[in-house]
């Protein structure tokens, strides 16, 4: 079960779980610097070179003691469009210049929460706003996730694994002025699913998402006429300073060097205005035969029907029998 906002809306509480009902719950304790009091994650109006707290209270529903792991992470577009969050420690876009885990910092002892049967504990993070006043948002998520019991897992295949996420958006003083800005990066091969693939790689330098996005893109190979392969996706975010890879995937079938055509064409709305935004690249990228023939080599292969040539084996063998028996009968003694 997973609840979750609209994919054109940033992330504000969301729970996934195996059953119903969840181990525990965790709820925002919102600040006075809240900008939307309706909203159930942190939208928070930043002041520069100040210190505040953010709270979130952890409930125990259950009749047993539960450990609740705790970290703060930033926020990055996945392969195909659509926003996830990685922990402090992985490697930042280039243009993310603050990111939320350099600023943000869990309190002494708030990483793991041991709840007693029905326990509540309030935790607190402290950010320190940079000196100097910034545009556009800072984004990331306090992710909270259940540790199972070891011995749960040897007794039984079925556990839960009880998470929540809760985004944490820090406006900056001119928020409303700067909106995302989309370049081309580059096209290179990769294995995609273990299948040949371009992968077209596109950045938003800016501190601002892309909501409601919209992408077409295309490949066509010169000389290969009337062979155009895509890739479509809508209703999705772009992070603010990330790149998303567009996978543009051969399937099944060889990928052949070669000059091939690049065509995008990407459409959405600027999250704080919500004002239309548009960009087209067409770009020429060659593959060289070197590096399909390791893709290919590397591919998963496409599987082989085994009773497609065991019906035909019993089709042969029936065909046979027949032959054999319309001859016997022609030349059997009378």
């Amino acid at each position: 079960m997973a609840l979750v906002l609209g994919a054109t809306s940033l992330k504000s509480v969301q729970a996934a779980s195996s059953t119903d009902q969840n181990d525990f719950e965790v709820q925002p304790v919102l600040p006075d610097s809240q900008v939307n009091m309706s909203k159930n994650y942190f939208d928070l109006q930043a002041t520069p070179n100040t210190v505040q707290k953010i709270q979130m209270r952890v409930q125990n529903f259950t009749n047993k003691r539960i450990t609740v792991k705790s970290q703060l992470r930033n926020a990055y577009t996945q392969d195909g469009g659509g926003i996830d969050f990685s922990p402090a420690g992985v490697a930042v876009d280039s243009t993310l210049k603050i990111p939320l885990t350099t600023i943000a910092k869990l309190d002494k002892g708030d990483a793991t929460l041991k709840l007693g049967p029905h326990g509540v504990k309030v935790i607190n993070v402290t950010i320190k706003y940079p000196r100097k006043q910034f545009g556009g948002m800072i984004y990331g998520d306090w992710h909270f996730l259940e540790k199972v019991n070891k011995d749960l897992k040897k007794k039984t295949a079925v556990h839960a694994n009880y998470a929540y996420s809760i985004g944490v958006v820090l406006r900056g003083n001119r928020f409303d002025e700067i909106g995302p800005e989309m370049h081309y990066v580059q096209t290179s091969p990769f294995l995609f699913n273990k299948h040949p693939a371009l992968g077209i790689t596109l950045r938003n330098t800016k501190p601002m998402p892309l909501r409601a996005a919209t992408v077409q893109a295309s490949v066509s190979r010169e000389g290969d006429s009337g062979l155009t392969r895509t890739y479509n996706a809508s209703g999705f975010l772009i992070a603010p300073n990330s790149t998303m890879r567009l996978p543009i995937s051969w399937n099944y079938d060889s990928m052949k060097p070669g000059t091939y055509l690049i065509k995008v064409k990407l459409q959405g709305q600027n999250y704080a205005t919500h004002f239309p935004m548009n960009w087209t690249f067409k770009k020429k990228f060659r593959v060289a035969e070197h590096t399909v023939k390791t893709l290919n080599e590397q591919a998963v292969k496409k599987p082989v029907n085994k009773w497609t040539y065991t019906a035909a084996g019993v089709g042969i063998l029936w065909i046979a029998s027949i032959g054999i028996f319309v001859w016997v009968m022609k030349f059997r003694p009378r």
